[in-house]
């Protein structure tokens, strides 16, 4: 690609079109990437798994994928937006069971597993979502970022909702319950995600995670069962 300015690309009528993504957010690239788009998301995400997300630069990005500066911003208007993409990237694609349905029938412990995953399974989910922990701080500070996060972990709460959530009673309060289902799931597995990263010498993955299916699953049967709502606390 030449050393063409995002002005003049704009001129020309070649800046492709950034399309609504899923989150109810602006997506800020077109979920048919171009190859020449794929390296350079490939690049960044390489970078800032190795370097962090400060060594995360135009120039190392256009080194990296092997196409000058301007094809950054051809593709993706510049860093920010390809941070947006990065993280959409890594939380739909690089999460791989994002979006999957439990099976017809399936049990309360088949589909708090369909969340939890073996201790191998969750690995490796770490190892993939290793660029998105580097991208948290960063993403947290951003207002434009916060707002794209906020859309994707809120994605994620629903998901995990209507996994968790069998047929049961349909009432107010048993919706509230289920409403909270997803956000505790999603509180247990950044829990257990960011142990690991730490990497205390005394945390024990098989016993969190047992304790983590153990604790949904039996929120899971108390909303399946229609439980009386708990006192509060004085």
């Amino acid at each position: 690609m030449s050393d063409t300015t995002e002005s003049e690309l704009e001129q020309h009528g070649d800046m492709p079109e950034r399309e609504e993504g899923g989150f109810g957010v602006r997506s800020p690239f077109s979920h048919d990437l171009h190859p020449t788009a794929q390296k350079i998301l490939a690049a960044a995400k390489n970078i800032l798994r190795e370097r962090g997300y400060q060594g995360m630069t135009l120039q190392a990005i256009s080194a990296e994928a092997h196409v000058n500066k301007a094809g950054v911003w051809y593709y993706f208007g510049g860093k920010q937006r390809l941070v947006h993409a990065l993280l959409e990237d890594v939380v739909i694609r690089e999460s791989r069971h994002f979006g999957d349905e439990a099976p017809v029938g399936a049990t309360i412990p088949e589909r708090v597993d369909l969340l939890i995953g073996s201790a191998a399974q969750v690995g490796e989910r770490l190892q993939r979502f290793a660029a998105f922990y580097e991208l948290l701080p960063e993403a947290s500070r951003d207002e434009e970022l916060h707002e794209h996060l906020m859309a994707m972990y809120q994605a994620w709460y629903d998901w995990a909702d209507e996994i968790l959530s069998p047929a049961i009673a349909d009432s107010e309060a048993s919706d509230r319950r289920s409403a909270g289902l997803g956000q505790f799931a999603s509180l247990l597995l950044d829990g257990i995600f960011l142990q690991m990263i730490v990497a205390a010498p005394g945390f024990d993955l098989e016993a969190a995670l047992g304790h983590a299916r153990r604790s949904l699953s039996h929120l899971t049967t108390m909303d399946a069962e229609g439980p009386t709502e708990p006192a509060l606390l004085s």
